[in-house]
């Protein structure tokens, strides 16, 4: 008997019920063991979804895990003084000031301006708050110590070096700890059209192995 006949008839219960009434007693034996089965296959295929969904989730929960426990493995304790509280905001603004005190050498507003972005006070500086332990992790919040200014260049290769991932033309660095941006502060600085300024707060949680 072919079954794939029989699906059409199967599908419409008012057909299914006169298929009932005329078939000789076998056959509606047949049909309703036939229906039940149907029925229970639909279930297991359901089942088996099922089953294979939270398996491929409960991987993808591993996964993580054993990057995160990864990345702890192989982070660098000195991530934030070698790599966030060494940049150099508005450098084409020094740049600009380097110029100009060749051409006005006397200019004292210039000099302060050049040696504030250059050599120590507009730069990025933390100071470790809240530590806590366990047998495997530490956790610090890192707050930062005075307002920074940076233009969108640098906030680019900012959040780069935070969050660990690529903005172009900027690429992430290797030994980075778990970092989160717990409070984060943006201002626009009043200054002339040809450059945005913003001034820059922020707080963040670093995870890493114990030491």
């Amino acid at each position: 008997m072919n079954l794939e006949k029989l699906k059409p008839y199967l599908s419409h219960p008012f057909a299914f019920l006169g298929v009932l009434i005329l078939a000789p007693l076998p056959f509606v034996y047949f049909l309703v063991s036939f229906f039940l089965n149907m029925q229970t296959l639909d279930q297991v295929e359901e089942e088996i979804a099922y089953l294979q969904q939270k398996s491929l989730s409960s991987e993808i929960k591993k996964e993580k895990e054993n990057s995160f426990v990864a990345q702890m493995e192989r982070s660098d304790h000195f991530y934030l003084d070698k790599h966030l509280e060494s940049l150099l905001f508005l450098e084409s603004e020094v740049m600009k000031l380097q110029a100009l005190t060749f051409t006005h050498p006397q200019n004292e507003q210039i000099k302060d301006r050049l040696h504030f972005l250059r050599d120590g006070g507009n730069r990025l500086l933390f100071a470790e708050e809240g530590i806590q332990n366990s047998d495997l992790f530490q956790e610090v919040e890192e707050k930062q110590q005075q307002s920074v200014e940076m233009n969108e260049e640098d906030l680019k290769k900012l959040f780069t070096l935070i969050e660990g991932v690529s903005i172009w033309p900027y690429a992430p660095k290797e030994a980075r700890p778990q970092l989160i941006i717990k409070d984060f502060d943006l201002a626009k600085k009043s200054t002339g059209p040809q450059e945005k300024v913003y001034l820059v707060n922020m707080q963040l949680i670093k995870r890493e192995k114990t030491k």
